[in-house]
């Protein structure tokens, strides 16, 4: 199927009505018109009849995106995140899906901890004596609009597709709605559903290139590339520089003591995706712990928050409930963050992340275990070794295999009971009335912003 018979799949009122079932109606960020879902709901025919009359006819046009702007921590520019409005997220989504299915044979996106994967194995298998990691500056923002477009004519014919993906890349990200702002002439916005894909088609030539290359190794997550090597780490490096700026318009950060960019000897200590490498082995990066432990932190200071408010009330039986439920749901997301879950098909948490650790880092996750105690006593919550799950524990269950036994909870196998508890839990109201449907959306809405706020715990880590 071509990409024109692809689009017109994609934005078929039909499949417009799936989409929307299965992905944003999962969603609540609310964009620059302050629309909604329930209000977006309401008028979804003919939402849907809009974005499928003017996408296809390549007159759509995208409203401002709304500006979230994410902590990268002190003394630094924080990352801007575009959330746009519940129709252009549906009319993105439907493109994310027709860039996939264009450019699948071109692309080859792993998973982190598959790519750390295949490094710890060439460590050990020696052959290589030196690494070079490059961090380009400012990635998508210095993203050329041009040679993107470029990029994407050689499989995208249809201009009524290209006019789509210059309209969402143009479209400029504000705080509030400014009529006078003019359309963004660089850079591909954050927190799109295309923005991923749009990165890895620039840069998929470049990886093409340095992969061809004899006797390296070479890898790449979205801005970060680390490269082993038998030659001179030094001139490789540059010739890696130099190809970025020339053909891409991309600048990395100078080889230097900065840690962004940095060349050594393969038994020196080196960074890459949260991980730290010391002669050969591999440990979780001590940021990517901090990140993990203040996240613990975050989650029993709601906690105490919970019990005063709790406290303050002056009917006793309510009062009880209330401290009960707030332990409830604490321990409910300590747990959560100890195990991680399984949900939609796919692993997700910090333990998955980092589960590929040598056997003699294992310690950092026993360490956690500890930390997740004495925190817990420090809040007033004395939990029982059965109450609480254990880091270490999920990281063996993971390795035997066993993510789908009891201990690392499975959202796309529990029933309809423990949704309605969880539910229920959380003070949703009228629970025994829902619809099967209902709950089950209702679930996964819940679901989706405690893994948000579990890839923030990787996230921040995971770069260098």
């Amino acid at each position: 199927m071509t990409a024109a018979k692809q689009f017109a799949k994609e934005y078929s009122r039909e499949q417009l009505n799936l989409l929307y079932s299965s992905h944003i109606s999962l969603t609540g960020a609310i964009g620059v018109d302050r629309l909604s879902r329930a209000i977006f709901e309401s008028n979804l025919e003919k939402e849907i009849d809009l974005i499928s009359t003017k996408a296809t006819a390549g007159k759509y046009k995208f409203s401002q995106y709304k500006e979230k702007l994410i902590s990268k921590g002190a003394n630094k520019i924080p990352r801007v995140i575009s959330i746009p409005t519940f129709r252009d997220r549906l009319t993105l989504r439907a493109l994310c899906n027709v860039l996939k299915y264009t450019f699948a044979e071109q692309l080859s996106i792993k998973l982190p901890q598959h790519t750390i994967a295949e490094i710890r194995t060439c460590l050990k298998n020696g052959g290589f004596s030196h690494f070079i990691k490059l961090d380009v500056k400012t990635f998508y923002p210095t993203i050329e609009h041009s040679v993107l477009m470029r990029l994407l004519h050689r499989k995208i014919r249809k201009p009524e597709i290209r006019a789509l993906i210059s309209a969402a890349i143009t479209s400029p990200t504000v705080a509030f709605p400014d009529r006078m702002r003019p359309i963004e002439k660089k850079g591909v916005p954050q927190g799109l559903s295309i923005s991923n894909i749009l990165a890895e088609i620039y840069l998929s030539e470049f990886d093409g290139w340095a992969r061809a290359l004899p006797d390296v190794v070479y890898h790449r997550y979205v801005d970060d590339v680390l490269v082993l090597t038998k030659e001179d780490p030094t001139i490789l490096a540059e010739k890696f520089r130099a190809r970025m700026w020339e053909k891409y318009l991309l600048e990395t950060h100078e080889i230097g003591n900065t840690g962004k960019s940095s060349v050594g000897e393969i038994c020196e200590q080196f960074h890459f995706l949260g991980y730290e490498f010391n002669a050969g082995v591999a440990s979780v990066r001590i940021d990517s712990i901090r990140r993990v432990e203040a996240s613990i932190a975050k989650i029993l200071t709601t906690y105490k928050y919970r019990c005063d408010s709790a406290k303050a009330e002056i009917n006793p039986f309510k009062q009880l409930y209330l401290l009960d439920k707030a332990k409830k749901i604490c321990l409910w997301r300590l747990n959560l963050r100890a195990t991680g879950c399984i949900t939609e098909g796919v692993r997700k948490g910090w333990v998955f992340y980092f589960s590929q650790i040598d056997d003699d880092a294992l310690k950092q996750l026993h360490h956690l275990d500890k930390t997740l105690q004495v925190l817990a006593r420090r809040f007033g919550l004395d939990l029982t070794v059965k109450e609480v799950k254990s880091f270490a524990r999920t990281f063996h269950e993971a390795k035997r295999g066993n993510a789908a036994q009891s201990y690392i909870l499975n959202f796309d196998t529990t029933s309809l009971a423990y949704k309605r508890e969880i539910l229920t839990m959380y003070g949703i109201d009228n629970v025994t009335t829902m619809t099967e449907v209902m709950i089950d959306r209702m679930f996964k809405r819940k679901i989706r912003r405690e893994t948000s706020e579990m890839e923030e715990d990787i996230q921040g880590g995971s770069r260098g």
